[in-house]
């Protein structure tokens, strides 16, 4: 997938032990940059958090005397500054500045490693983190720690299944015999769903800020529809809590695009200069398709587009392209070299695209489907997702 910025948090990797990624299944986009921004201890907030929560941290860090320690408060875009200390002269360290509200809160003893905690009004936590060359390990002990310790669990169970994961991806990719080849391949989609099934399962059934913090540190992509489960489990109880806040700040801008609502109006020129509206195409099933010349993933794509299209037009489906390109003449020779039969337009401003501002598109390949009246009905299928609406749409 193209996307145009990628944030990531000091998070599980680290955490327990640095574990490769898990094997993702063709979900490439193109990006224009390829940059990160990783939020750390380095960069905190300057204004410390202050308030009515009550607890006592009591921490050892083997093998790091006299050295800094930080507290920070995580939440989605940001982490911020609770306090800081040194360790004494065996490793001991103790934080217990009051807190504004129940929080997740991050030990950092440097920057590419940290220890969450859930700390609520009341909690005693006794913290033994143990530095390795692989990254972490810790244990925690106390009075309220058994939310801490559920993420201590699930970090422990996601390393576990990451290695696994790519353990038997590479076995399947070097097995030469078929048979064993295809018994891997059954292992691995075991192991998948239960890899799912836990995130699932901590996201669902557990304390709201547990889930709040696998919901931003393990999902692949913001998950729209676990967002808004977790906003309502938060409510009324929670409404005042500032991760509440940001639940409900990304639910309010996103409900627009919710399964169900009507997709926004766009209406851009055409190769030929005319003005064509979605809602021209008002009738039909349409594939808006965020897509650029200069997108890789994007042209990967298009023989399956250019095939669906070829068997379902007559049945009243439409494709309206929105390209992302900056400069006419490559969009127009990419739709006429590339055999891109069906609606474009494009207002040539890039990533500055007024519609994809409108729904929210951080990379391309980006898809919505949206049925007869208007009304969104997917987003974001590609390959044999797509092609199985389609055939569900139009039997």
């Amino acid at each position: 997938m193209f996307k145009k910025t990628f944030t990531a948090f000091i998070i599980a990797g680290l955490l327990i032990v640095q574990a490769q990624q898990p094997p993702k299944a063709s979900k490439n986009k193109a990006t224009p940059k390829a940059s990160s921004s990783t939020k750390t201890a380095s960069k905190p907030i300057a204004k410390a958090l202050a308030g009515k929560v009550n607890y006592t941290i009591n921490g050892k860090v083997e093998g790091y005397p006299n050295h800094l320690v930080i507290l920070n408060k995580f939440r989605v875009n940001s982490l911020e500054l609770v306090d800081s200390t040194m360790t004494n002269d065996s490793g001991y360290f103790t934080f217990k500045k009051p807190i504004s509200e129940a929080s997740i809160l991050y030990i950092q003893y440097n920057t590419q490693s940290a220890v969450p905690l859930v700390v609520e009004n009341g909690a005693k936590l006794n913290v033994k983190i143990t530095p390795t060359p692989n990254g972490l390990n810790y244990d925690v002990s106390g009075l309220k720690s058994e939310k801490s310790k559920n993420l201590y669990n699930f970090i422990r169970q996601y390393t576990r299944s990451n290695n696994e994961l790519a353990a038997l991806d590479k076995a399947i990719a070097e097995e030469p015999d078929g048979t064993k080849m295809y018994e891997l391949q059954m292992i691995f989609g075991g192991k998948q769903e239960e890899f799912r099934s836990s995130i699932d399962s901590m996201l669902k059934f557990h304390a709201p800020l547990e889930s709040y913090f696998v919901l931003f540190n393990f999902m692949e992509e913001q998950d729209f529809q676990k967002i808004k489960a977790l906003k309502m489990r938060m409510e009324p109880k929670d409404i005042k809590s500032n991760y509440y806040n940001d639940l409900k700040t990304i639910y309010d801008n996103n409900k627009l695009l919710e399964i169900g609502e009507m997709a926004p109006e766009i209406a851009l020129p055409q190769v030929d200069g005319s003005i064509l509206k979605l809602s021209d195409l008002r009738g039909k099933v349409v594939l808006i398709d965020f897509w650029a010349s200069w997108c890789g993933p994007c042209r990967a794509e298009f023989p399956n587009v250019k095939n669906l299209y070829a068997r379902f037009q007559s049945k009243g489906f439409e494709i309206y392209g929105v390209s992302l390109d900056k400069d006419r003449p490559s969009w127009v020779s990419s739709i006429n070299s590339l055999g891109l039969t069906w609606k474009q337009v494009s207002d040539l401003k890039f990533w500055a695209c007024a519609p994809a501002k409108t729904y929210k598109v951080s990379g391309i390949p980006f898809t919505v489907l949206i049925d007869k009246e208007g009304k969104i009905i997917a987003k974001n299928l590609r390959g044999e997702d797509l092609e199985k609406k389609l055939e569900e749409l139009f039997p």
